[in-house]
């Protein structure tokens, strides 16, 4: 029985099933690759929409439980004070990124906090960017560089923003209230540092262009972000220069089967991602069955 044509998983062009080297770029057992990476999902074609879905299921799980504890704590309302926000409570069960908590060793708040969002406009505007922006990261990169773009960058947006107080308290003397942080802001910040790092990597007409219009939207809602209160600036500014920093390291291309080590990487981002939803879980359910 003739072997169906499959998709090198280097170069990406079709090749015959039964080939033992790409007549293309020359990757040996492109299919027995091609199989293992399909296995640990390798060649996931993107995940934009498993990110907007995990970010929809969490929000709506912080209503719920904020409409259960409604008697022990209020909610609250957006960003515009128009509609109900989930609660402090709900933020506190399922892992918002507060210093206290970090420096107590729940690191994975850092996490999870990206996942949690204030209210109904903050996830639509948030998933908004992450619709138009994640894709196109994927594309200049891959699917699972942009993962590691979008967790790490969120992950050092949180750090900053919670810890931006303290430092400022210790070394200038001011007097900044450290506030908790939710939203995935600092990860969507992050995806655009990315993007103007493969611009100015890449160069010409369309290198220009993306850093002409990216870096002209980062700066209106950097901007934007000290005038609309309740923003934290400091997890945009941080998730972007993280971003722009990691798009600079990473290869946009790569030449030999090396790619492996990003999408094992990858896979580690989404364990660690895993393991914070855990935790945010057990939190949940040792509060109810109280």
């Amino acid at each position: 029985m003739e072997k169906k044509a499959v998709l090198c998983p280097e170069c990406r062009k079709l090749i015959s099933g039964y080939v033992d080297k790409c007549p293309h770029c020359g990757l040996k057992n492109p299919v027995g690759k091609g199989k293992f990476l399909n296995l640990i999902g390798g060649n996931s074609h993107s995940f934009t929409k498993a990110i907007i879905i995990i970010n929809v299921v969490i929000f709506a799980i912080t209503m719920l439980v904020s409409i259960l504890f409604s008697s022990t704590s209020p909610m609250g309302k957006d960003m515009l004070g128009l509609l109900p926000s989930p609660s402090i409570l709900s933020f506190e069960i399922l892992g918002w990124a507060r210093i206290g908590r970090i420096r107590t060793g729940e690191w994975w708040t850092l996490i999870s906090a990206m996942f949690l969002h204030g209210g109904l406009i903050h996830i639509l505007f948030n998933m908004l960017w992450v619709r138009d922006l994640a894709p196109v990261t994927e594309k200049l990169f891959s699917p699972h560089k942009m993962l590691i773009i979008y967790i790490l960058s969120g992950i050092v947006g949180n750090l900053v923003a919670v810890y931006t107080p303290l430092v400022a308290n210790t070394l200038i003397g001011t007097q900044m209230n450290s506030h908790p942080v939710v939203g995935a802001s600092g990860a969507v910040f992050g995806l655009m540092g990315a993007i103007i790092a493969f611009g100015k990597k890449r160069g010409g007409f369309f290198g220009r262009e993306l850093v002409r219009q990216l870096g002209m939207w980062a700066a209106i809602l950097i901007f934007m972000g000290f005038v609309i209160p309740r923003v934290s600036n400091a997890a945009h500014i941080g998730g972007f220069v993280s971003g722009f920093l990691i798009g600079l390291v990473l290869p946009t291309r790569d030449k030999s089967f090396s790619n492996l080590f990003y999408i094992i990487l990858g896979t580690g981002i989404i364990l660690l991602c895993g393991y914070s939803f855990v935790r945010m879980l057990n939190r949940l359910i040792a509060i109810i069955s109280q």
